[in-house]
């Protein structure tokens, strides 16, 4: 029933030994009705030229939907785990419009394979990388995730820092540092229009939350949340920057919507864009 899938994939296949890092699930082909499952790699040694490679590959293979939640989908591969595959590469033209081109797996030929060249990437990988920032301290790489974690002082106060970069591009690490900065020098100027941009286009929400809030003994119509209550109430917890200077800031609503947050999305470049209740 796999056979649309195979059908995009070239039929030589290489042998390899892969370094898994993580499964990151996978999409639905609605026409075959079937799910494409991916893992992504640390490293791979490709058995007939001995070349190790540490850039991250994607290697996809089909499922029903019966399977994808046992151990042919979701727990066919553990972080971590070396193994030997058979694999091969999608044809070209199928991936002129993919970021990557991924390669599906038509083998597993052993589950766990001793590789002392991987076992070397995955002890590299376990090493941590620490910036020490005059402007914004400690930063920690999650190489999981492509980000920098820190906290920094945002007017006063305790902010969770995330820094969205690419961890084989140490220019996308200074260029979202930059832009970090950037934020933090004017933190009172941006703060400021967060809050603003938040109180005009939620308070009336927050005034609907309330009417509907039975356990609350405040009533909107007689005694309303205003814009410059809401822009008070709220706090900003957590900032992510990108290497491109776009930002996303998450802020406590002091339960005026529950247990959501509200978000602002913005850019240096464009200034603020819109606010939102997630969560």
């Amino acid at each position: 029933m796999f056979e649309e899938f195979y059908e995009m994939y070239e039929p030589e296949e290489q042998e390899v030994v892969a370094l898994i890092n993580r499964c990151i699930g996978g999409g639905f082909n609605w026409k075959g009705n079937f799910w494409e499952m991916t893992v992504v790699t640390l490293g791979m040694v490709f058995c007939n030229t001995g070349k190790v490679s540490t850039i991250e590959e994607r290697l996809d293979w089909p499922v029903t939907d019966e399977e994808r939640n046992s151990e042919k989908g979701w727990g066919r591969f553990q972080s971590e785990q070396i193994c030997r595959l058979k694999i091969r590469r999608m044809k070209e033209e199928r991936a002129k419009d993919l970021v990557v081109r991924p390669w599906c797996i038509s083998e597993i030929v052993k589950a766990h394979e001793d590789c002392p060249e991987l076992q070397a990437v995955l002890d590299e990988y376990h090493k941590p990388v620490v910036i020490q920032d005059q402007a914004l301290g400690e930063l920690t790489l999650d190489k999981n995730y492509d980000t920098f974690e820190g906290e920094i002082q945002w007017c006063g106060k305790d902010v969770s820092l995330s820094l969205e970069i690419n961890a084989e591009s140490t220019p996308s690490w200074t260029r979202a540092r930059s832009a970090a900065k950037k934020l933090l020098a004017d933190c009172e100027t941006w703060d400021k229009a967060m809050r603003e941009l938040v109180a005009k286009n939620l308070t009336e929400l927050a005034n609907n939350w309330l009417s509907q809030d039975e356990e609350d003994p405040r009533n909107p119509e007689t005694d309303p949340i205003t814009e410059e209550e809401l822009a008070r109430r709220i706090s900003i917890t957590s900032l992510s920057v990108t290497s491109g200077g776009s930002f996303t800031a998450w802020f406590d609503c002091d339960e005026m919507f529950t247990d959501h947050a509200v978000t602002v999305y913005g850019s240096l470049k464009k200034g603020l864009k819109t606010a939102n209740i997630e969560g």
